[in-house]
């Protein structure tokens, strides 16, 4: 039997391994339940404020480094950073809150995503941000946090999970792009 990158080893999730993307993203969408209607926000202000987000960090180091640097200081306060294992030495000079995961524990329905999903939902973020490459247990967890603006790069398919798509200009990277969004002032 083959392991799944989205599911917990099991006989509960053993049909969801077979499902293809659009599918896995309906099942996503139903398990998030009845979502409320988004509250009205203001972008990029809602990242700038020093109100609660939720950053999804990319699985590359240089991306990740690059994020981190070009964040302000006082923004590191405020951002619950969910990001894989491998990064806790790039985060272990900063004083940022980070949750980690593993490759095996962040599929659905492992006891370390069940941790994750009830940090995000208790954090009660205004924002997410999600730069991808985009996994759906993670664009669950960015539904199901109650935010607001929920953003990522290209990401219209992405919608519901994600409802503000930004274009990545090439006159700068992404990762500076959106580290660029929460310094104060700054409109991108």
């Amino acid at each position: 039997m083959f392991s799944s990158e989205y599911f917990a080893n099991g006989k509960r999730f053993f049909a969801l391994r077979f499902l293809c993307k659009p599918l896995l993203y309906r099942w996503f969408i139903r398990k998030a339940g009845q979502m409320k209607k988004t509250k009205a926000f203001s972008f990029p202000e809602c990242l700038q404020s020093q109100e609660k987000v939720v950053f999804f960090m990319p699985e590359d180091k240089e991306i990740a480094k690059i994020i981190l640097s070009e964040l302000p200081e006082e923004s590191l306060k405020k951002i619950l950073f969910i990001a894989h294992g491998d990064l806790e030495i790039l985060f272990s000079t900063t004083k940022a809150q980070v949750s980690y995961y593993t490759d095996e524990g962040c599929r659905y329905g492992e006891t370390l995503f069940d941790k994750l999903e009830y940090q995000v939902k208790t954090y009660a973020p205004v924002a997410c941000v999600y730069p991808g490459p985009y996994k759906p247990q993670f664009l669950y967890l960015a539904l199901i946090s109650g935010a607001a603006c929920r953003v990522g790069f290209d990401c219209a398919k992405e919608f519901p999970f994600l409802n503000v798509s930004l274009h990545p200009l090439k006159t700068i990277s992404p990762a500076r792009m959106m580290a660029r969004y929460f310094i104060k002032g700054k409109k991108g």
